[in-house]
């Protein structure tokens, strides 16, 4: 922590957001055009009562679980990388953090999971369910492929993020995205 954005990384950003606002159709590429040459100062966004839900139920709930995943992002890189002392004036050190061990912050995570889950289970009806007919229901060897992969991915996510950071992780995972794609694409035609 204590770094800047690069202005390449802040340029990556904007450019990610712009590119998924025109998915969207919250912004049209012939406005981006035209504010690229220069053509136009007005708004590049549509009538707001043209965009109806695809704003309030697409790009505002977008932003904000983007703004989350990035503030989850900055303090997991935080526990887990740490934080540099300074000296004060004086010569004492202020902000010391030690780095955590990803191992022991997953661990962590999943137990405050565990109890987010147990007290939705006490109200829910899979809650009924299960104490009903116990918590191992239906379940099968597969049941065990997506909990171990969840569970492997997790201490990966955690090692990636405290050796290279949540913003390179960030581009890692839409590189990976897009690889996906190009290769779904090329298999199905």
């Amino acid at each position: 922590m204590g770094k800047k954005q690069t202005k390449r990384q802040s340029f990556s950003l904007v450019l990610l957001l712009t590119s998924a606002l025109v998915i969207e159709g919250v912004i049209s590429t012939s406005s981006i055009r035209s504010i690229l040459a220069g053509l136009t100062s007005g708004s590049i966004l549509p009538n707001p009562m043209n965009m109806g839900r695809r704003f309030t139920h697409g790009v505002v709930p977008l932003l904000l679980a983007s703004f989350l995943s990035g503030l989850a992002g900055a303090l997991t890189q935080k526990n887990l990388q740490g934080v540099a002392t300074k000296k004060s004036a004086s010569g004492s050190k202020v902000g010391s953090n030690k780095p955590k061990n990803p191992y022991l912050f997953s661990m962590e995570l999943t137990a405050a999971s565990v109890v987010v889950l147990l007290a939705s289970l006490l109200v829910s009806a899979d809650g009924k369910q299960i104490r009903q007919n116990g918590f191992f229901h239906l379940w099968t060897l597969e049941t065990m492929i997506p909990i171990m992969t969840n569970s492997l991915g997790g201490i990966l996510v955690g090692l990636v993020t405290k050796h290279a950071g949540s913003v390179r992780k960030g581009f890692a995972l839409i590189f990976g995205i897009l690889l996906s794609g190009i290769f779904q694409a090329g298999s199905v035609g």
